[in-house]
């Protein structure tokens, strides 16, 4: 039918054009673009928002929406005061069910969808680049594979946010006493209990691989035994934070001390989510349960790309596990170690070149944030440089719609190569080098063992070139070059000697 109004288009045209919106913000801009586009959108305002949601989350939208509206507390009860172990297991499987006739999304809800897209897109990207395919940084999941992973992720979500690892004190665990644990962990297992076989076990790869984000930022191998399942439990949004951070402060600071001093080793914790799936399975009787030594992928991925690949200048299988550009940030020797033989040793080298590979990170991040800026043109009055939250867009909003508002100060910062060495390995890659090393290029593999002999025997060339180019005069070049011992311990041999060279007596 056609409008009322000078645009030689049909209202079905107008409606269509509103479902391609990909964010919520060009929606709201489109609707203001003249009285027809206006009308078109308050005729059918709950179509055409869900079809713009279902841009911005996908097919994931019912588990999302989920996520967001479950009603988690009661907002009349005093923290503390709520007897949560007591509250009947099935009711809490089926309140608020994924699956429901359309209803209006609200402002709050269209902010926290796009917040929570956001991060569930980034945990994606990280999925993809340590299972899927090492060579890309963004996400090349397939539809079908992506939309497992993200309903999986949400529903997890969903499940940390009714079984919180910050909700209970020491004291609190001690007060429920055996009987309230065991309440719990029917609950828990009653809310996992709706989903089918197939999608649970895709839930749980997606928490073997959240397991493992946290195994890799705690470290240590026994801790993070003893803390992934704690950690866990705060949620996928506080775990993305502490893989961003390279550090699990965060989400000690979220649990409390008061937790960690039993190191994780409490009772209400140990097997968060293997406990309730384990009763899943022997109460479904399925035939062939996952195993921790198997690798769970196969239930999200129905393909991986270079599983087999070797490193391109030895014959070692690497797989996923190759380092290539696009996950530099995973490696985790300090460029300092890369100095070549006793130049590591030397205070007077290892120093400066460690500023020299700090002022390059800065000048990156620079880069970065301002290249974010102008990606962001909207939120001009956000970026509060000074952090007194005097330019903070979100204090001119009403407090129930700014929480739901980014901070786009972190989002403009929010570069993951802002502390990890990637922009000093693309340095030293393109640092002009002997003929031998032609062929070994930044859009290869590598193995662990090859990466550090690259850079081992170039990071320092990299060192002199900067330092040259930054005005200094090289003295005379020491016989002995980075092999020598004398600069070790002889401040005075060290200064007065160029040892950024290959050695002519001695050996190489």
């Amino acid at each position: 039918m056609r409008a009322l109004s000078a645009l030689p288009l049909d209202d079905d045209v107008l409606d269509r054009i509103f479902t391609f919106c990909p964010t919520f913000t060009t929606l709201q801009s489109l609707i203001l673009v003249s009285k027809a586009f206006y009308t078109v959108y308050q005729t059918h305002p709950r179509s055409i928002t869900r079809a713009v949601a279902y841009n911005i989350v996908g097919p994931a939208l019912p588990q999302a929406l989920r996520a967001i509206r479950y009603p988690y507390g009661d907002d009349e009860v005093e923290p503390g005061d709520r007897e949560y172990h007591k509250e009947d297991p099935d009711t809490m499987a089926t309140t608020c069910p994924e699956e429901h006739e359309p209803s209006v999304i609200t402002a709050e809800e269209k902010m926290e969808l796009q917040e929570n897209a956001r991060m569930v897109q980034s945990l994606e990207d990280v999925y993809s680049l340590t299972q899927k395919d090492r060579t890309s940084a963004t996400s090349v999941l397939t539809p079908e594979e992506s939309w497992r992973f993200r309903r999986a992720m949400y529903r997890i979500m969903l499940y940390c946010r009714l079984f919180p690892g910050d909700r209970y004190t020491l004291d609190d665990i001690e007060e429920l006493e055996e009987e309230g644990i065991k309440q719990i962990q029917k609950q828990r297992t009653a809310v996992l209990a709706e989903y089918p076989t197939d999608e649970l076990l895709q839930l749980y790869a997606v928490v073997r691989f959240l397991r493992g984000i946290l195994e890799h930022v705690i470290g240590d191998e026994e801790l993070a035994t003893n803390l992934a399942q704690l950690f866990l439990s705060l949620g996928p949004e506080s775990i993305l934070d502490a893989y961003e951070d390279r550090n699990y402060d965060i989400l000690e600071d979220l649990l409390g001390y008061s937790i960690l001093e039993e190191d994780g080793d409490t009772p209400l914790y140990i097997g968060y989510f293997s406990t309730p799936l384990n009763n899943i399975w022997a109460a479904r009787k399925v035939t062939a349960p996952p195993k921790e030594e198997e690798p769970a992928t196969k239930y999200i991925l129905d393909e991986i790309i270079g599983a087999n690949d070797t490193c391109s200048q030895c014959p070692s299988l690497g797989g996923l596990k190759l380092i290539t550009s696009a996950n530099w940030h995973r490696v985790d020797l300090q460029p300092t170690q890369f100095l070549k033989s006793h130049l590591k040793q030397t205070y007077s080298i290892s120093h400066p070149f460690s500023q020299a590979v700090d002022k390059l990170r800065l000048e990156h991040a620079a880069a970065t944030r301002e290249e974010n800026k102008r990606s962001y043109p909207g939120f001009k009055l956000d970026f509060d440089d000074d952090n007194d939250g005097d330019n903070d867009i979100r204090t001119y909003l009403p407090p129930q719609l700014a929480q739901f508002l980014p901070d786009f100060n972190k989002l403009v910062d929010n570069d993951p190569t802002r502390t990890s060495p990637a922009p000093f390995y693309a340095a030293v890659f393109a640092t002009p080098k002997p003929s031998e090393w032609d062929e070994w290029t930044q859009d290869k593999s590598y193995c662990q063992s090859c990466f550090n002999r690259f850079f081992e025997e170039n990071a320092w060339r990299w060192y002199l070139r900067e330092k040259i180019e930054g005005g200094w005069n090289p003295p005379e070049d020491c016989w002995y070059g980075y092999n020598c011992k004398t600069m070790v311990h002889k401040q005075a041999h060290a200064d007065s000697k160029n040892h950024l060279c290959v050695p002519t007596r001695g050996g190489p």
